[in-house]
């Protein structure tokens, strides 16, 4: 089985210029049968030869046809083990007169640790596995990494990169066409066709709508938020929160921003079903990233009315406003000259544990009178953000909150329930 650090070799097309002893142990080191393969050459040059011809094959996966001197290190340490002399500098055009030798070498050490060529059963098999990749990941350098892999594990020779783009681009077209199906079962023709009108319509300031809804928002303020609750309410009216619910968000991603690298008026140049994946993934990706500006935009906009309501709460208790009200309750007393000693003695009695019962409110009280007041403001838009589907994973205290307030709000309640 291969290892992960292997991969960094895998595809060389010669050998590094500067080889660790980790390296030589790893890669040019052989066990008994392929000692008896290589021992059975004739010259010592030849045995060297073949050892350097499977020890690189294990290492990259491919065959070494470069004539680029080979490192000292390395012939000393194939001297050492086979027990021959090794040379001090040489090449593969030094060491290889003729052309066939070098040929059989390359073919006896594919026979011998089991590589082959590549058919076309197993090149349609990669793009399989490729196709199976590319809704994992769109990283293009990653998909070559994981084709030269599984090219090793199967014991087949790593082929050279354009190759491989080539099967990576083909994956690519495969997916693009799977998908391009599955949106044309799922989305009638009519609605498709309004998508795309969409996308291309010009806005009152001039900005296309695929412009309008790939901008983000510059803040959290109350037209911005309005503006993000436009975009999902146009979205929503188009039905794309119905469809593409199943396709990988890396997949969706990856489509919507090849459609914004281009200009709108390129977009109807693109040959289908790759136009009618790029608008939906678009549409779609679009709807997510604007909830996810909604959901963060009220975060900070709510934390933004607690931390106005809690700098105005005062940081102390008032006590002048204590004693001015006790001064006023006494002078009040003193005022009425007709009560009579024994009653107005009470009634002092009554006001000063009155005063001592008396406690300020809480500074969660506070805040919360101050929110009551703060929310006005806003008020249209928490009414639009209790319209909307909202969902989570098990139950969620603020889905439930929305849900009775979307309630109030449909029977036009001007209080909440006690």
């Amino acid at each position: 089985m291969m290892q992960n650090w292997q991969t960094t070799y895998l595809g060389l097309r010669a050998l590094p210029r500067e080889i660790s002893a980790f390296e030589l142990q790893a890669f040019f080191t052989f066990d008994v049968a392929e000692r008896r393969v290589i021992d059975a050459r004739r010259g010592d040059a030849h045995k060297l030869g073949l050892a350097l011809h499977i020890g690189f094959l294990r290492m990259s996966g491919r065959l070494l046809d470069s004539f680029r001197v080979i490192p000292v290190a390395l012939w000393r340490h194939l001297g050492t083990k086979l027990g021959l002399d090794a040379p001090e500098v040489a090449s593969l055009r030094a060491m290889y007169k003729r052309g066939r030798t070098l040929f059989d070498h390359q073919q006896i050490a594919c026979t011998t640790l089991g590589f082959r060529w590549i058919s076309d059963h197993q090149r349609r098999a990669l793009v399989r596995e490729l196709r199976d990749e590319v809704s994992r990941c769109a990283d293009r350098d990653r998909l070559l990494v994981r084709a030269r892999q599984w090219l090793y594990e199967h014991k087949l020779l790593v082929v050279h990169e354009r190759a491989i783009r080539t099967l990576i681009a083909s994956a690519l077209t495969q997916l693009e066409m799977e998908i391009g199906a599955t949106i044309q079962a799922q989305v009638d023709q009519a609605k498709l066709t309004r998508w795309k009108a969409s996308v291309a319509e010009l806005r009152s300031d001039g900005r296309t709508q695929q412009s309008w809804l790939w901008s983000a928002p510059a803040k959290h303020s109350t037209p911005q938020i309005s503006e993000v609750l436009e975009r999902i309410d146009l979205l929503y009216s188009l039905g794309v929160h119905t469809h593409l619910s199943d396709l990988p968000d890396l997949v969706v991603r990856r489509y919507a921003r090849r459609l914004i690298s281009r200009p709108p008026s390129a977009g109807a140049k693109i040959k289908e079903p790759a136009r009618t994946v790029e608008v939906a993934c678009f549409l779609r990706y679009c709807l997510l990233i604007a909830t996810d500006h909604l959901i963060l935009m009220t975060q900070r906009r709510i934390a933004d009315l607690w931390r106005r309501a809690a700098a105005e709460i005062p940081a102390a208790v008032n006590w002048a406003a204590m004693y001015k009200t006790l001064l006023a309750e006494l002078v009040a007393l003193n005022s009425e000259s007709a009560v009579q000693d024994t009653e107005l003695r009470a009634r002092l009695d009554a006001v000063i544990l009155a005063t001592q019962q008396r406690k300020q409110p809480s500074r969660a009280s506070l805040v919360r009178e101050g929110l009551i007041t703060g929310i006005r403001p806003v008020r249209s838009l928490l009414v639009a953000i209790a319209k909307l589907p909202w969902q989570a994973a098990g139950d969620h205290p603020a889905v439930d909150a929305l849900k009775k307030l979307r309630d109030l709000y449909d029977r036009n309640a001007r209080s909440l329930p006690s």
